[in-house]
């Protein structure tokens, strides 16, 4: 009985193998599936005109993985096409461009299941197109778990079978939802429109956001537009799609978008500091109003010397003592003869127009503290700047203080990178300011307005940049251009309620006399009297010698 059984079980065994085996040859033998051609290339066309526009998309990224007829024809006709370039691989690389990720759209003919493993290195490009037969697509649907399938499944699926007939299939990727698309009339629907809830993750440091604030009300903009969700965080991660870039110097990553705003990079200078009180003396007349007065002096005592009448009788330095005398207090000895009396006369009137403009100048000078010059141009940074001993300032060529010393308080000069304005950068400097005090932010920020500023000369001032994920580059490149023509971006910080951190130059009637100022009117009024009591003296020994030597001659003679 046993024995029975067991040859029953062995013939059923037999049975089952041999009916397997002639399934699988049969399967082996079948022949390869004849498509409608003509239809093929029709139905890719039209898809790739709306998923993939030749203005938008200039190269059409071609992996020909597949022995198929039809494959081979949509190859010929994308080769006839000239509206854009191609290119054309017979392989998948495991590290493409990032060209191919923004800038071209992908298309995948495959016939395999392992033609799905490559195809796992274009998982960040924008569009893709695949093209393969319906039993690989019924394959793969078995592999639902498998994440091959969902970095496929945001492509274009042409699924064609042997019944020649084809389908379109496509996965959304933010409602994660799978749509047949009719291939006779094809209509791609814009899943930008509505992200289903999906995050925007920005990353942006701390101490940059809490000034700049716009960019987070930006993206809480966006996020409301499109249904979704807007986070903003400093820590970086894998989940991180938008990401400002402070400085895009030297950068070329093909993900960066001009965006609103400016980024500079400029020189830290310390302010000019106030002159003395003394100086609105000498600051009235610049030293080429000095020469020339000096010049008309000793060409009036020459002529004077030459052809007066009596003050021509005079030494030459006696004549030009008393031109300065007659211009500040009236002439001190006599004069006479036409010519002296001319000449005179208009020196004098010339003298009173001379006073009198240098001490209205020195009236008006005193409404305001004098500065010496403000550090600007290019010439002037490499001039009268020192920097720290880094890579930025030997890159310009510019003067460090020596050894890698620093410089003190108040002095020396930076390169830093600046956002917008002046005032905007030196907030977010501020805010680095590590000090539990509760105003030692503003303490900062006062200190600083009042003894630095930013020469006018910058090296290098291009468009703010964003850095956005592929699958989200057209939508904010939509709203960032709605927000530069529309002019929100100045709105918003122009309209907003701040403190107002400016810098005054000081009046001296708000300045307070100090003991130093005192001294130097001292000094120079001793000075003066020192000048006047030696030039006295030097004249009356000079008179005498003269007078002396006149004797000796008359009782030689």
């Amino acid at each position: 009985m046993l024995k029975k059984l067991y040859a029953k079980v062995l013939l059923g065994g037999l049975c089952l193998i041999f009916t397997i085996f002639k399934q699988d040859c049969l399967s082996a033998l079948d022949p390869i599936p004849m498509i409608d051609g003509p239809f093929a290339v029709h139905l890719f066309r039209e898809l790739h005109r709306q998923v993939c526009p030749a203005d938008k998309y200039h190269n059409l990224m071609v992996f020909q993985l597949s022995n198929d007829a039809s494959g081979d024809q949509i190859l010929s006709h994308i080769m006839g096409d000239l509206t854009y370039t191609k290119t054309v691989r017979t392989y998948v690389p495991y590290f493409d461009t990032y060209k191919n990720y923004f800038h071209s759209c992908n298309f995948i003919a495959i016939d395999s299941s392992i033609h799905f493993e490559l195809a796992l290195s274009l998982e960040n490009s924008v569009q893709i197109i695949l093209f393969y037969p319906k039993w690989l697509h019924e394959t793969m649907l078995k592999k639902a778990n498998a994440s091959i399938v969902q970095t496929i499944g945001r492509g274009y699926k042409i699924v064609y079978d042997l019944n020649n007939t084809m389908e379109i299939f496509h996965t959304n990727k933010y409602s994660n939802q799978t749509t047949v698309i009719d291939p006779h009339n094809i209509a791609i629907p814009d899943e930008l429109r509505d992200l289903h809830g999906h995050k925007l993750i920005m990353y942006i440091l701390e101490f940059v956001s809490k000034v700049l604030t716009f960019e987070k009300y930006f993206l809480e903009q966006v996020a409301n537009k499109r249904n979704a969700t807007a986070i903003q965080t400093d820590e970086t991660s894998g989940n991180v799609n938008v990401m400002p870039f402070v400085s895009t110097q030297s950068m070329t990553a093909t993900f960066i978008i001009p965006a609103f705003g400016t980024v500079f990079e400029a020189v830290q200078v310390p302010r000019a500091k106030p002159k003395p009180i003394v100086s609105i003396l000498t600051d009235p007349f610049d030293l080429y109003v000095w020469i020339t007065y000096l010049v008309l002096v000793l060409t009036m005592a020459i002529s004077i010397s030459l052809f007066g009448k009596l003050l021509g009788r005079r030494r030459f330095m006696e004549i030009v003592l008393e031109l300065i005398m007659m211009c500040l207090a009236g002439p001190s000895r006599a004069y006479g003869g036409t010519f002296e009396n001319r000449i005179i006369t208009l020196f004098c009137l010339m003298g009173i127009v001379l006073v009198s403009s240098y001490q209205s100048l020195v009236i008006s000078f005193m409404s305001f503290v004098r500065y010496g010059s403000e550090i600007n141009t290019l010439q002037e940074i490499q001039d009268r700047c020192l920097f720290p001993d880094n890579h930025f300032s030997k890159f310009y060529n510019f003067s460090t203080f020596p050894n890698g010393s620093h410089p003190g308080l108040g002095l020396g000069c930076i390169i830093l990178t600046g956002r917008d304005n002046e005032l905007q950068t030196f907030l977010m400097m501020a805010n680095l300011v590590n000090d539990r005090h509760a105003y030692a932010r503003e303490d900062y920020i006062h200190h600083h307005i009042q003894n630095f500023r930013l020469a006018k000369t910058t090296f290098f001032q291009y468009p703010f940049c964003i850095g956005v994920k592929s699958h989200l580059r057209e939508l904010f490149e939509f709203y960032i251009q709605a927000v530069v023509e529309s002019g929100i971006y100045e709105y918003y910080y122009n309209n907003k309620t701040k403190t107002d951190w400016k810098y005054e130059q000081r009046k001296f009637i708000d300045e307070v006399v100090k003991i130093d100022d005192l001294l130097l009117l001292w000094f120079a009024y001793i000075g003066g009297m020192f000048i006047s009591i030696i030039s006295f003296m030097v004249e009356i020994v000079v008179h005498r010698e003269h007078k002396l030597f006149q004797s000796t001659e008359n009782k030689s003679n």
